[in-house]
């Protein structure tokens, strides 16, 4: 019954009416800096106990914590947990959403890189979720700009204190799939740093085959130096056309089971497991995957409440597929180091 929480809290998000931000961006009203030399400004740290160590109690296959002697690194970037219109970017002090990225974002999102990498996971002053409905406004743009400021200056932080020339996986969801994009292209795309590139997972976001110049989408499971997208929906969902793009076919989109590009043809092939939103139970074999146009299309999950499950599924793009993901990353990791060494 937990996992119908996590999808259905989509509800949340996909029946709010846009509430504008009540006062504009000015550097004078924005929250304190993050200091990321203190641990404090880290939600996720490999060294400390924290919410990226969890591992599900209730699996039907083993599942280790394996951060200590981890050989690849990953860099996180959680999805927007803040909901202001009274404030563009979120306080780092704001408890409320330091416990929501701790107990929703990374239990049930970054904890599924633990059994290969050392998690990594910056607090950044992310941008309120009314800025993605205010684009027309340039504070909308400032915020992200603010927000993605933060994620650079902890990446760099981390490259120049943690890293140590280790590879290394770039994964976000929603607004943190924005910054990864940047990030991506900032520091990986054609530059030396490439070469340290294990994957990229960039869910809950469009991802367009020009947004990289060198960086390609991953054409099979366990291919190494590439990144994953998609974006899930109920099957039989058709977007309003005000979401589509004018070309299609120009998203990126992986099937979550296979990590190909090329079934939207094939039969839906069931998933191995979803993790519940107490992050206590993998689901085995609870939905389906096909690819649909630039969407993935999930079969309603075999739970209890299932009748309840909305259309669109954009909270769960980690939680339904945790195990075919934890399963990939390994493999990715294995096909980069019988590359490079």
């Amino acid at each position: 019954m937990r996992l119908i929480w996590t999808i259905c809290s989509v509800l949340l998000l996909g029946s709010c009416a846009y509430m504008p931000v009540k006062v504009p961006f000015t550097p004078d009203t924005t929250p304190v800096p993050p200091d990321y030399s203190k641990p404090e400004y880290w939600s996720s740290l490999p060294d400390r106990l924290d919410s990226a160590d969890h591992i599900p109690s209730k699996s039907p296959v083993e599942l280790i914590d394996g951060q200590a002697t981890a050989a690849v690194d990953v860099f996180y970037i959680y999805p927007t947990q803040f909901f202001s219109r009274k404030q563009w970017n979120a306080s780092l002090d704001d408890k409320k959403v330091n416990t929501s990225v701790d107990e929703r974002a990374v239990t049930n999102q970054a904890s599924v890189f633990n059994g290969s990498c050392k998690v990594y996971i910056p607090r950044y002053r992310q941008a309120t979720y009314n800025a993605y409905f205010s684009l027309s406004d340039s504070s909308a743009y400032e915020a992200f700009a603010l927000a993605y400021q933060d994620i650079r200056d902890a990446f760099e932080y981390y490259l120049e204190h943690y890293n140590h020339g280790r590879p290394i996986i770039i994964a976000g969801h929603s607004q943190g799939t924005t910054h990864a994009k940047w990030l991506l292209r900032d520091y990986f795309d054609g530059k030396a740093l490439q070469d340290q590139l294990v994957g990229a997972y960039l869910l809950g976001m469009p991802v367009h085959t020009y947004d990289f110049t060198h960086l390609s989408p991953c054409d099979s499971a366990g291919q190494s130096g590439c990144y994953v997208s998609w974006r899930s929906y109920l099957e039989g969902t058709e977007q309003p056309e005000k979401f589509m793009a004018e070309d299609r076919s120009l998203i990126v989109v992986h099937n979550p089971v296979t990590f190909s590009r090329t079934d939207g043809i094939a039969l839906p092939r069931p998933g191995d497991g979803g993790l519940g939103r107490d992050g206590e139970t993998i689901y085995t074999e609870i939905c389906t995957a096909q690819i649909h146009e630039d969407i993935v299309w999930v079969s309603r999950p075999d739970i209890p409440g299932k009748l309840l499950i909305p259309h669109n599924l954009h909270v769960a793009d980690y939680n339904l597929y945790w195990l075919n993901i934890r399963k990939n990353v390994a493999a990715q990791i294995s096909h980069y180091q019988s590359l490079h060494h």
